[in-house]
C-alpha cells in the first residue's frame, strides 16, 4: 500500500483524527504492514501488550462481531499495555496495519503535540461510551 494511502487510513480513525499530517505520515511509514489469510488467528484472548490493528482490507471476527476496512481494532493497544478481551481472526484475507505501544511512545516523545491529540481523542470516546451507558441505565430504571 502507498505511503499517502497509509496516511489517509490512519487519519480516518478516531484515534489518529486530530494528529498533525507529518507525525501521520511518521507513523504510517513506521507500523508494519501484515497479511493475514481467512481463519488465520491476529491475536489470540488475553494477549498482552498486543498492539493495535488497523484493518486496511478485509474482514476480521472479534468475539462475533465483523471488523472491516477502516476499523481500529485495541486501540488502547497503542496507547498502553493492555490485555485483548477477544481473540480476533481474519473472516477474510486481510491486510492490516500493525501499530506498537513503543513505535507510538517513541513518536509521542519527540512529538507531544501527538500524544496530546490522541488523547483528547480517546477521552471523547470515553465520553461517547460514558454518555451509552448512562443512556441505557436510565432506559433500565424505568422499565
Amino acid at each position: 500500500m502507498a505511503l499517502e494511502d497509509r496516511v489517509a487510513a490512519l487519519a480516518r480513525a478516531p484515534l489518529f483524527r486530530d494528529v498533525e499530517l507529518p507525525q501521520l505520515r511518521l507513523l504510517a511509514f513506521s507500523a508494519q504492514e501484515r497479511d493475514f489469510e481467512n481463519g488465520w488467528c491476529v491475536a489470540r484472548e488475553g494477549a498482552k501488550d498486543a498492539p493495535a490493528y488497523l484493518v486496511i482490507q478485509g474482514t476480521l471476527d472479534i468475539a462475533g462481531q465483523e471488523a472491516g476496512a477502516g476499523v481500529l481494532i485495541n486501540a488502547p493497544g497503542a496507547l498502553a499495555g493492555v490485555a485483548l478481551r477477544a481473540a480476533v481472526t481474519a473472516k477474510t484475507d486481510a491486510r492490516l496495519l500493525v501499530i506498537d505501544r513503543a513505535l507510538v511512545a517513541r513518536l509521542i516523545t519527540e512529538y507531544p503535540a501527538m500524544g496530546r491529540a490522541m488523547m483528547r481523542a480517546a477521552g471523547a470516546d470515553l465520553r461517547q461510551l460514558a454518555g451509552g451507558i448512562r443512556a441505557q441505565l436510565r432506559m433500565a430504571a424505568q422499565r
